[in-house]
């Protein structure tokens, strides 16, 4: 009976479908925007993404609540998810991939970031068909200003040599009998069946051949390939300039754990990131069937390794974090049109003031509450300073934008409440 009762919960536990992608997207936008369950549509900033994953609820109420969390440490505003959505595409884009909207890099949105979200555990940069593969190099090639005819090439290979499979059904069914549960070979002759086989390994060859020679080229055009792995990251060039859909910050996280296993802050165009340059170098392309029910084909594909990547400057400034601090005491989760032309110092005052009222309506302790607010302050002003310390040569550079001081002709300048600490 105990056997029997363990194989009906894990027959169980295996319906039940874990969150996807885009639900993962849902899910820590509920978390980052409501902080604390329980969840509710009433409290959503964004009613489309948590009624996307309501059913996930009351069940990922712990990890949305932690994912929120570490979310909140890197950016700030309220969150939006728009990987669900389309955009157009860029004229070079439709061009060569001859698609006119796209799915966008970003995944969710705050005021200051378009970030595009990845779970750990071997997600791909990159994994393009023909048309989208020529766009990213020559998008890449029309960064550089250089018409390289060695990467020029590159493209030209992928446009003539990439093809398609034409069988009914999966490769690995194909390939190994066992494997064909739905029966798709079983009335091929054996004669036909071989023939596809051979035609299989002989793409693979190519392949593997192509491969080579793009890692051996772009090895020899180093800007190249960082603006390659640059537009794979972000989206630039297959969006216009401006698009929502270009993200300027990539997100890795452990569903597991709650925590961000990479949150790297992108660059521009002009100035891509170190931690971008970086995961360049430890990038390799290859390529590789796209496996379908039927009919595979070829995708140009990346493979990352380890890389060392730079944590951005605190997004925070002390001011900031007065601010999130007030707002998460008063169960409000973001500011409103009022506050749109007060200054940080005004909105603080504005806010303080609401947090001391609400204390005396429920008849609390404002000397508690006070001393409460002060603590979490402290704690905050320490994570921030934990964080700048492993900046390095950044970190003088991040402590003043943190304190909110601007050295201007030799003269500190200080603004907002930054200089209760500085002083």
């Amino acid at each position: 009976m105990k056997t029997l009762k363990g194989f009906l919960l894990e027959s169980k536990i295996l319906q039940e479908a874990a969150p996807s992608g885009a639900e993962y997207e849902s899910i820590i936008t509920v978390g980052y925007n409501q902080g604390k369950p329980p969840f509710s549509l009433s409290k959503a900033k964004d009613k489309a993404a948590f009624s996307g994953v309501s059913k996930f609820f009351p069940k990922y109420n712990k990890e949305a609540e932690a994912l929120g969390n570490s979310f909140r440490k890197v950016t700030t505003g309220v969150m939006k998810q728009h990987g669900a959505s389309k955009d157009t595409t860029s004229a070079l884009w439709k061009k060569y991939s001859e698609k006119s909207k796209d799915t966008p890099k970003t995944d969710m949105f705050t005021p200051k970031h378009n970030i595009s979200l990845k779970k750990k555990g071997g997600s791909q940069l990159m994994s393009a068909a023909a048309g989208e593969a020529v766009a990213t190099v020559m998008g890449a090639l029309e960064m550089t200003g250089k018409n390289t005819k060695a990467v020029k090439a590159i493209a030209d290979d992928i446009e003539n040599r990439f093809t398609k499979l034409m069988i009914d059904g999966a490769i690995t069914a194909l390939v190994d009998p066992s494997k064909d549960v739905k029966g798709s070979f079983k009335d091929m002759p054996k004669a036909e069946r071989q023939k596809k086989i051979k035609e299989k390994i002989k793409i693979d060859k190519m392949h593997k051949d192509l491969g080579d020679s793009i890692n051996e080229i772009l090895g020899k055009y180093n800007s190249v390939k960082e603006n390659i792995v640059y537009i794979a990251t972000t989206g630039y060039s297959k969006f216009p300039e401006g698009s929502r859909g270009i993200a300027n910050k990539l997100i890795e996280f452990d569903p597991k754990t709650g925590t961000l296993t990479h949150d790297i802050d992108t660059g521009g165009p002009n100035n891509i990131s170190k931690s971008i340059k970086n995961m360049s170098k430890a990038t390799k392309f290859y390529c590789a069937f796209k496996t379908s029910k039927k009919n595979p084909y070829s995708t140009l594909r990346t493979a990352t390794g380890k890389f060392e990547y730079h944590q951005p400057l605190p997004d925070r400034t002390l001011n900031e974090l007065m601010i999130d601090t007030l707002l998460d005491d008063l169960n409000l989760y973001g500011l409103d049109e009022s506050y749109k032309y007060m200054t940080e110092d005004l909105v603080i005052e504005n806010l303080f003031k609401k947090a001391i009222d609400k204390v005396k309506t429920i008849g609390g302790s404002i000397k508690d509450y006070l001393s409460g607010f002060f603590n979490k302050i402290v704690e905050g002003f320490k994570k921030a300073i934990a964080g700048i310390i492993k900046l390095g040569k950044k970190a003088f550079e991040a402590l003043l934008n943190f304190l909110g001081l601007e050295i201007t002709d030799a003269k500190i300048r200080i603004s907002g409440v930054g200089g209760i600490f500085a002083s």
